[in-house]
């Protein structure tokens, strides 16, 4: 709510100036007119630099966009002269639509700062988050394996399968022997016959 309300007095500031340049326009000399549009013009151009390497220097979004309108608006107050001379566009007609643009820029801008205020504060109510966390998935890189590396694997692998025949051959003379038993006792029965 805080940042409308800044936009509004933003808006507001700026309307002001726009009706200030129609009355003096009406009532003031052109020459003396376009001399004090001039200084305004420059003192938002100060105001903006100022501003922008403010935020710069504190890395500040919101007072960089600050110092771009100031900047913006710098830049308008020195075409007004120009444009409505040129284009022969009347002065307060041209004023009013400057502060129309203005006004609904900032309303914009209010809602959509206040928009994305309310998500963030709605977000942090929420423990969805914090219960279903989307971690991402762990890429794993391919490996370039070394000769050595490779080496030892195909060594482990040999000795695994000599280990293995032992084993086998083990195993194989208890059978033989279990047969060989059963033979002998096989033949004595029948002998015994």
């Amino acid at each position: 709510m805080n940042k409308i309300i800044k936009n509004l007095l933003k808006a507001i500031g700026v309307v002001c100036y726009f009706i200030v340049l129609s009355f003096a326009y009406t009532r003031m000399n052109l020459d003396r007119l376009v001399g004090d549009i001039e200084v305004f013009s420059g003192l938002f151009l100060v105001l903006g630099i100022i501003a922008l390497e403010k935020s710069y220097k504190d890395e500040n979004g919101n007072m960089a966009i600050t110092a771009i309108e100031l900047l913006a608006l710098s830049m308008h107050s020195l075409s007004i002269m120009h444009i409505t001379t040129l284009l022969k566009y009347d002065f307060k007609t041209y004023m009013g639509i400057s502060s129309l643009v203005v006004v609904v820029y900032y309303l914009l801008k209010g809602i959509i700062s206040y928009t994305k205020e309310r998500r963030e504060y709605l977000k942090g109510l929420s423990d969805i988050s914090e219960i279903v966390k989307e971690e991402e998935p762990v890429k794993k890189e391919a490996k370039k394996r070394n000769k050595e590396e490779l080496e030892e694997r195909v060594e482990s692998k040999k000795q695994e399968v000599t280990s293995n025949d032992k084993s086998k051959s083990k195993q194989e003379k208890k059978k033989e022997k279990k047969k060989s038993k059963k033979t002998e006792k096989v033949e004595k029965k029948r002998r015994n016959k």
